[in-house]
Parts: structure tokens; sequence; C-alpha cells
């Protein structure tokens, strides 16, 4: 029964992580291709790739000090822009904007639910 319960979980906070992506990809994406199944997608694919990827070409590049850190940096970076003009069928270069957007939308996000937390806990 927990499982259950941690399942449930899991998938609302995916729906909840996937509104910036949803919201970037309705300004940077025309219409059609933006979707929340797109947004859910992009989302749980930039986890997977920020948590394991990234993780293992840091400790590939750790010899290399600052210059493999920044290495690894560009290497995920690039492959991160990679899925989204994947996902999302842009260029490279509306990919980087778009996750620029999502950054923005998340700033943004955690703003207002910081600010609606704190009226809440005020009353």
């Amino acid at each position: 029964m927990i499982i259950l319960f941690d399942l449930i979980a899991l998938l609302i906070a995916i729906v909840i992580l996937s509104i910036p992506m949803y919201v970037a990809s309705k300004i940077v994406v025309s219409g059609r291709n933006s979707s929340f199944g797109k947004a859910i997608a992009a989302t749980i694919l930039t986890v997977i790739i920020l948590v394991f990827l990234s993780l293992g070409l840091h400790v590939l590049f750790a010899p290399l000090a600052v210059a493999g850190s920044i290495i690894a940096f560009l290497i995920t970076l690039f492959i991160l822009l990679y899925t989204y003009s994947a996902i999302y069928d842009i260029s490279l270069g509306r990919s980087f904007i778009l996750a620029v957007m999502e950054i923005i939308m998340w700033f943004l996000f955690f703003l207002f639910t910081g600010i609606l937390g704190a009226f809440f806990a005020l009353i």
C-alpha cells in the first residue's frame, strides 16, 4: 500500500514539475508542437540527464579539476538542448531559448508558490 502512495506522489510531483516546462514550451514553441505530454517527457528526460549523465561526466572529468567541470557542463548542456530539439522538433537555438525560458518560469513558479505559502502561513 505504501508503494502505491509513493507512486501516486511521484506522478503528482512529475505533473507539478512539468508546469514550468509546459508554459515555456507554449511561449517558445509553436502551438501545434507543444503539449503537456511532451512537457512531461522533457521533464523526465531532463531529470535523468542531469542526475545520471551529468554526475557520470563529472566523475569522468574529475582529474581535470575546473576544466573538467566546464567540459562536463557543456556536454550535458548540449545533450539537453539536443533532447529538447528532438522532443519539440525545433532547432538547437530555439532549444537554448526554451531552456532559458524554462529557468525563468521556474523562478516565477517558485516565487509565486513561496509568496502563496508565506501568505497562508501568516493566516
